[in-house]
């Protein structure tokens, strides 16, 4: 080959291919940014969290006051998932009582305990 050539194969490998996979690059991590930051704004998370509470209230609120422990301590787990929304969580926290003394009552009692401190910044 001659210089010539030599030189337009380098101008086509540096001035073509190498821009093109760069615009790849930076196109991949910016639509990957993008997502991360809809997560936190995503509207179906939202009623995600609206439909937990009601599903919680509606528990708490139906029967003779008694509840299902398992469900009651699941609930309380996956509320962790939502801290952008500490202040009406916490404020819902506030209106559950649980008198009982069986054992899903006090492993419940354990993780309302738990939960308002993770939700008042005490522990991460």
């Amino acid at each position: 080959m001659i210089t010539f050539e030599w030189i337009a194969l380098g101008l086509i490998i540096f001035g073509m291919v190498i821009p093109f996979w760069m615009l790849v690059i930076i196109t991949i991590m910016a639509v990957e940014g993008n997502r991360k930051r809809d997560k936190s704004g995503n509207t179906s998370y939202v009623h995600d969290y609206a439909r937990l509470v009601k599903s919680m209230n509606e528990d708490l609120k139906s029967g003779d006051g008694k509840f299902n422990g398992p469900a009651m301590i699941a609930y309380l787990r996956d509320l962790r998932d939502y801290p952008q929304y500490r202040e009406p969580t916490l404020l819902f926290l506030e209106e559950i009582s649980i008198t009982g003394s069986g054992k899903f009552d006090e492993v419940c009692k354990a993780e309302l305990k738990s939960l308002e401190t993770y939700l008042l910044g005490l522990t991460k």
